[in-house]
């Protein structure tokens, strides 16, 4: 299940650094895939960046007088049709079947 999760969560992670804006670039280097928890029938994995860069959120998500660049949550709304198909993949192969 996680190889699954995780070869979706790369699409995801692809498409937020390829939509990240870029002043420094200390945002978009941040980035990263961290997986979560994993059982015999769900596994999580989550795209962030670090938290220690605290106008991540402001850009994400605006602040005053400064528009929304929502570029996490797009990439996973933008790809939802790349990424369930990545996970079907990863889990079909895991299984031994063909799609």
């Amino acid at each position: 299940m996680m190889q699954g999760a995780k070869a979706g969560g790369k699409i995801a992670l692809e498409d937020a650094k390829r939509n990240c804006p870029v002043d420094t670039g200390a945002l978009k280097q941040s980035l990263h895939l961290t997986e979560g928890k994993a059982t015999k029938v769900k596994a999580t994995v989550q795209v962030d960046y670090d938290k220690s860069l605290k106008y991540g959120t402001h850009v994400e998500l605006g602040a005053r007088g400064r528009p929304a660049n929502p570029f996490l949550r797009n990439a996973v709304d933008d790809n939802q049709n790349k990424i369930n198909d990545a996970i079907v993949s990863e889990i079909s192969k895991a299984v031994g079947r063909k799609i």
